[in-house]
């Protein structure tokens, strides 16, 4: 297992923790997710650290880091990795055009699933996929996570959703 420098950063949504491996970020925890109890790396990544930090802030609209995406695999990492590519700042998708991306059409719950385990939320805008009809549909961020997702979709321009 590589060398893991964890730190707990302030975010306009509240605090975050982040973890990040020699081989680069591995976990984005959000606001409100029950963030363990371990001890946390004072001294931040700086260039990880200054583009989430651009992110929050809007000046943002897409990352430029090495992911560490060692133990997802499967369809569950193309989803991730379709998500990433396909889907831009602003817009959204349904879990089902999701699938329909990632060439499995048929599989909007597998999309969902991916979405609700993913390791990270925002550099892998994970906020961006909605439910079908209009709904905003679930998000991972513990206890107002759906308000979380309305606030996070909000500040790309993307109207609130039911």
């Amino acid at each position: 297992m590589a060398a893991e420098r964890i730190w707990r950063q302030s975010s306009p949504y509240g605090t975050i923790r982040v973890v990040v491996t020699d081989a680069g970020v591995r976990e984005i925890s959000l606001p409100d997710d029950d963030l363990p109890a371990d001890q946390a790396d004072t001294r931040p990544d700086p260039a990880v650290a200054k583009q989430l930090d651009e992110w929050f802030a809007g000046e943002r609209h897409s990352f430029d880091l090495t992911l560490d995406l060692d133990g997802v695999d499967g369809f569950r990492r193309h989803v991730l990795e379709t998500l990433t590519a396909e889907v831009p700042w602003g817009e959204t998708v349904t879990y089902g055009e999701l699938a329909a991306l990632a060439g499995r059409p048929r599989a909007a719950r597998a999309a969902g699933s991916a979405m609700r385990t993913s390791p990270l939320p925002c550099v892998i805008p994970c906020h961006r996929v909605t439910a079908a009809g209009g709904k905003i549909g679930g998000y991972g961020g513990g206890r107002n996570a759906v308000e979380l997702k309305r606030r996070l979709l909000a500040r790309e321009g993307v109207t609130t959703l039911h």
